[in-house]
């Protein structure tokens, strides 16, 4: 049923029952989260981008404020007295660059970590799928081999940027 007689041990089935599901590994934590921060490559470029150019707008004076002001920045320490347009454009320019530098890191690490596995002839399944947003059958008609050669070398490649990225196998 769910008992292996020989071993004396329940299976992982019957283990999931009674106590629920076990932790991901961190092997497959780690290959499911490089695969999220690939995805998110385009989307990152595309907002630093928008952020730049928001801040240069800010920072020249083209711009007052951007968007919808939250009544906190609105509002001095105190809560009483009102802060100037000034202070609430420094801290939107502040937290503006501190958020462009965050999304400009991760885009470095992302770079180093590709460019670990650039030499690989089944890169370009990478950069197809994850930067690109290409099917997979469509990268196999591209690299002239099957679809699973290429999901087999895709995983293996996620494998090594999952390495370099978190240092785990």
């Amino acid at each position: 049923m769910g008992y292996d007689m020989e071993n004396h041990m329940l299976s992982s089935q019957v283990l999931e029952r009674y106590y629920g599901p076990c932790a991901e590994p961190p092997a497959q934590a780690a290959y499911r989260a490089t695969e999220q921060r690939l995805y998110r490559v385009p989307a990152l470029r595309e907002r630093v981008e928008d952020d730049k150019e928001d801040l240069a707008a800010l920072e020249s004076g083209e711009t007052e404020l951007l968007g919808p002001r939250p009544a906190l920045l609105e509002l001095g320490r105190a809560g009483n007295t009102r802060r100037s347009p000034q202070d609430i454009r420094g801290d939107q320019m502040a937290a503006l660059r501190s958020r462009l530098a965050a999304n400009e890191r991760e885009l470095r690490r992302m770079a180093a970590a590709l460019s670990f596995i650039a030499d690989d002839p089944y890169y370009p399944a990478i950069e197809l799928r994850y930067l690109r947003g290409m099917r997979e059958v469509d990268i196999a008609e591209r690299l002239q081999c099957d679809p699973a050669t290429v999901r087999r070398n895709r995983a293996r490649l996620i494998k090594r940027l999952a390495l370099r990225l978190y240092g785990v196998e």
